[in-house]
């Protein structure tokens, strides 16, 4: 028997993931607002791969603001904070200089755009500091993004798959998220590159996120800290000219300390 020829077969297409343009608006509002600035607060846990000692606790902030939207697109800017705490006193990390141990995003552009039943996101964002505190320019393109409706409530499964050249040389990551609304609650499992701070190998960042409408809304002690420590963390871009700005400072010859 003469096997088939596989470029003859039938190939399918994989293109109904689930979205109309009633589906694309929920996830958009879920996501990333209306208009006003939405906050997600997120906590969780990195650990070391493959005997999962706990490395850190981890706390982020994202702030998202909708700045551009159609029947079938949209833009959103972003800005995000993530803190590496002690497992066991919740005392933020400090590095050799005294520094806190973060990841910082100065600003995030996520473009959504509908395509018949698939949603594809596209997102430009800064990331650091790195070594020597500087900070990397990095792009990623996503397609693998799906949504359910069961009752009153939509399900959102989306999955980023990455490598990034940074200053420090080339992390690889594969980004898992699982969220719900309502209730609006989202749920991310990162399998990648450890940060620096944490040494060589690959390690497992799991959180669980809430969203708040209201900047006062959000728990206390995160509050205390952006507005002490990054008072820019406070609320989103306001708009493409300030991510333009935030840009050009930080991809300077001398970027911000």
């Amino acid at each position: 028997m003469t096997p088939a020829d596989p470029e003859a077969l039938p190939v399918a297409a994989d293109t109904d993931h689930g979205f109309d343009g009633e589906m694309f608006q929920r996830f958009l509002s879920f996501d990333i607002g209306d208009g006003p600035p939405i906050y997600w607060h997120s906590l969780g846990k990195l650990y070391r791969q493959p005997k999962g000692e706990i490395i850190a606790g981890v706390e982020a902030l994202v702030s998202n603001r909708r700045v551009a939207h159609g029947g079938t697109t949209a833009v959103a800017v972003c800005r995000t904070i993530l803190l590496y705490r002690d497992p066991e006193t919740g005392a933020v990390l400090k590095d050799e200089e005294g520094k806190h141990v973060l990841r910082e995003y100065p600003y995030i552009v996520a473009r959504f755009e509908l395509q018949e039943r698939r949603m594809v996101i596209d997102t430009e964002g800064l990331s650091g500091p790195h070594q020597g505190g500087r900070f990397g320019l990095a792009r990623v393109s996503n397609d693998k993004v799906f949504a359910h409706h069961v009752d009153e409530s939509c399900f959102f499964s989306w999955t980023l798959f990455g490598q990034v050249d940074t200053p420090m040389g080339q992390v690889w990551f594969i980004e898992s998220y699982n969220a719900s609304t309502p209730p609006d609650v989202m749920v991310m499992n990162r399998f990648g590159t450890l940060p620096a701070f944490a040494g060589a190998g690959d390690g497992l960042l799991q959180t669980v996120a809430r969203r708040y409408d209201d900047y006062g809304a959000l728990p206390a002690g995160i509050r205390a800290y952006v507005e002490e420590n990054a008072p820019e963390h406070v609320k989103p871009p306001r708009d493409l000219d300030e991510v333009a700005e935030i840009r050009a400072r930080y991809l300077d010859t001398d970027p911000p300390a």
